[in-house]
């Protein structure tokens, strides 16, 4: 996964986590189809914005959690060049998703992971 497209999981996870209902079948069945790909191959994730618009509760959590993520990754690596990203941790993000996504119920599945998610943030980000 690409820098970007790690922020953009990591925000569509934890805008997951947050909500207080299941998602709608059809697209709980668009993002069991983003787990297949990523299962084909790691780096095709497919653009979570147009998921997260199609259903308004889901798009304004993921947008705060977007923008809170990008300021954080900005404050970090101002002043400095971004150190490259580990791979360890993109494998770990990466089954952490397919695990996620391809669950019955992702909210549910997201509500499961906070913590193991908070501590691949705190590593590719390189807070505390």
């Amino acid at each position: 996964m690409q820098p970007n497209d790690i922020i953009s999981v990591m925000a569509f996870h934890n805008a997951l986590a947050k909500l207080n209902e299941s998602l709608p079948k059809d697209i709980q069945k668009q993002l069991q189809a983003i787990a297949q790909d990523l299962k084909a191959n790691p780096s095709n994730i497919r653009n979570l914005d147009i998921i997260a618009e199609s259903y308004p509760p889901l798009d304004e959590v993921y947008q705060k959690e977007l923008t809170t993520l990008k300021k954080e990754a900005g404050q970090r690596n101002k002043g400095f060049p971004p150190l490259p990203l580990p791979k360890e941790s993109n494998q770990e993000l990466t089954n952490s998703v397919i695990d996620t996504f391809s669950a019955d119920d992702s909210v549910a599945a997201a509500k499961a992971k906070p913590n193991l998610l908070k501590r691949l943030w705190q590593f590719i980000s390189g807070s505390k």
